[in-house]
C-alpha cells in the first residue's frame, strides 16, 4: 500500500513538472513569436518548435526522443518546426562531473583513477540519456570514449511511462479512429525501447550483435567495447575521431560509396536481420575520411520476426516494382485488426496509389514519405497497420533523408530493390521496373 502511494505520489509531481513545463513552453512561444512575428506562419511554427525544444528540456528523457524521432519527420512536420526539434540532438545540457564520477564509481565499483589514466571532465557530447567523456584507460592506455548514465533517469522513464500510458488511453477514448493506428501499442513499444535503451548492458549486447551481423560489412563500423568497463550504468568504447555529415565534402570523400553502404546498412537491418538501429539521426553517424560509416549509440533498436521481416521485405518490393494489388492484400492480411467493409474499394485505392507513383517514376518518389500516406487510405478503411510499422519507416526515412542529402538524384526503391530481392531470394528485376498499371478487380 505504501508503495502504491509513493508511486501515486510520483506520478502527481510529474504531473506537476509537466503543467510547469508547459506553462515555461507557453511563454517561450509568446516570446519567441513576438521576436519572428515578422515571418509570419513560418515565425509561429518556428516559435512553436522552440516551445516545444523548452519543454523536452524539461522534461527530460523520454520526452527529448519523442523530440529526436519528430525532428527526422520532415515529410509531416513544417521545414521550421524540425529544424528546432533537430537542436535536441546534441544541445542538451550536461549534467556535473561530479554526478559522472559517483556514477563511475558506484557502477563499477572502483575509484576513477583506478580504471582510467586520464579523464575529461567535460563532456564530448551530452545526450538525453548519457553523456559521453573521452579518457584514457589505466590499463594499455588506449584512448576512449566514455558514455555514464544520467543519475536518477530510470525512475523519471518509469514515471513518463505511465503518463504517456495514461494520455494514450484517453486519446483512444476521446478519438476512436487512434485505435487503428495502435496509439496505445505504439506507446508501450517505445516506452518499452527507452526503458531497454538506459541498461547499458543491453547497448553493449546491441554493439555485439551488429559487429556479428555485419562482421563481412568493411565499409560500416561499430566501435569495439572495453568490456571490464562496461555495466548497468557506464559504457566504455573506443574513442573514434571522424567526421560528421557536413565535413564530407570539404574532406573529399567519395559521398556515392557512403550513400551506397548507407543503403546496404539499413537494407540488410530491416530485411535481412530483423535488427534494426532505431535511433538513427544524423548525430549517431561519423564517416572516416575513407568512406567508412560509423555508428554509434545503439540503445534504442527494433527486432523483427521473420514473418514481420518478409513481409515488410515484400511489402516495399511490391512498392518498388508497382505491384499495387500485393501492396493491398499484405496491409490487410498483416493487420492485427481489419475491419473494412469493401475490400475491392481499398483494393482499388492502393492500385491507383501505387499507379500514381509509377507514373510519377521511382527518381521522383521519396518512398518513406509516400509509406506514411499510405497510412491514410488504411485508416479510412479500419485497417490497423502494424505497430513495428513506424520503426521501419523511420529507419527508411533516415536513410533516404542521407541519400537525399549527398545526392539529390538518389531513389530509396531503387537502391533498397538488390536488398529486397537477396531477402526475398528473388532476382532483382531489370529496368523498367514497373509493371502494368493495375487492371480493374
Amino acid at each position: 500500500m505504501a508503495g502504491r502511494a509513493r508511486h501515486a505520489l510520483q506520478i502527481a509531481i510529474r504531473m506537476g513538472q509537466l503543467l510547469l513545463a508547459s506553462a515555461v513552453a507557453l511563454g517561450v512561444f509568446v516570446r519567441e513569436a513576438w521576436h519572428l512575428r515578422a515571418d509570419g506562419r513560418a515565425g509561429l511554427v518556428r516559435a512553436g518548435g522552440r516551445a516545444h525544444v523548452a519543454l523536452c528540456h524539461r522534461l527530460g528523457a523520454t520526452f527529448i526522443k519523442v523530440g529526436q524521432i519528430a525532428s527526422t519527420r520532415g515529410d509531416l512536420l513544417p521545414r521550421e518546426l524540425v529544424e528546432e526539434l533537430s537542436t535536441l540532438r546534441d544541445q542538451v545540457p550536461p549534467f556535473p562531473f561530479a554526478a559522472a564520477r559517483r556514477v563511475i564509481e558506484t557502477s563499477l565499483g572502483r575509484p576513477l583513477e583506478a580504471v582510467f589514466a586520464s579523464f575529461d571532465s567535460e563532456p564530448v557530447a551530452a545526450a538525453s540519456v548519457a553523456q559521453v567523456h573521452r579518457a584514457t584507460l589505466a590499463r594499455g592506455g588506449a584512448v576512449v570514449a566514455v558514455k555514464v548514465r544520467r543519475p536518477d533517469i530510470a525512475e523519471k522513464v518509469a514515471l513518463d511511462r505511465s503518463i504517456l500510458l495514461a494520455a494514450a488511453r484517453v486519446a483512444e477514448r476521446l478519438a476512436p479512429s487512434l485505435r487503428l493506428v495502435s496509439l496505445r501499442e505504439a506507446v508501450a513499444t517505445f516506452c518499452d525501447a527507452v526503458e531497454q535503451q538506459i541498461d547499458f548492458r543491453n547497448e553493449a549486447r546491441h554493439n555485439r550483435r551488429f559487429r556479428e551481423n555485419f562482421r563481412e560489412e568493411a565499409e560500416l563500423h561499430f566501435p569495439a567495447l572495453y568490456e571490464d568497463a562496461c555495466s548497468e550504468d557506464v559504457l566504455t568504447m573506443e574513442f573514434v575521431d571522424a567526421l560528421d555529415e557536413e565535413q564530407l565534402f570539404l574532406q573529399g570523400v567519395d559521398v556515392q560509396r557512403v550513400v551506397t553502404t548507407g543503403m546496404r546498412c539499413v537494407s540488410r537491418m530491416i530485411f535481412s536481420h530483423g535488427f534494426v538501429h532505431a535511433d538513427l539521426h544524423p548525430g549517431n553517424m561519423r564517416f572516416e575520411r575513407d568512406g567508412r560509416i560509423v555508428l554509434f549509440d545503439l540503445g534504442l533498436v527494433g527486432e523483427l520476426a521473420d514473418e514481420d521481416r518478409i513481409t515488410n521485405a515484400r511489402l516495399l518490393f511490391a512498392f518498388a516494382t508497382g505491384d499495387g494489388r500485393t501492396v493491398a492484400r499484405l496491409f490487410y492480411e498483416s493487420s492485427p485488426r481489419a475491419a473494412t467493409e469493401d475490400y475491392a474499394r481499398y483494393e482499388r485505392e492502393i492500385c491507383e496509389f501505387v499507379e500514381r507513383l509509377r507514373v510519377q517514376g521511382l527518381g521522383h518518389v521519396e518512398l518513406a514519405l509516400e509509406i506514411g500516406r499510405i497510412f491514410d487510405i488504411l485508416r479510412r478503411h479500419r485497417i490497423q497497420a502494424r505497430a513495428h510499422m513506424t520503426m521501419v519507416n523511420l529507419a527508411l526515412a533516415t536513410a533516404e533523408g542521407l541519400g537525399k542529402r549527398l545526392a539529390p538524384d538518389f531513389s530509396l526503391a531503387q537502391e533498397a530493390l538488390p536488398y529486397l530481392a537477396e531477402a526475398l531470394g528473388v532476382p532483382a528485376p531489370a529496368p523498367p521496373l514497373f509493371p502494368p498499371a493495375c487492371e480493374p478487380a
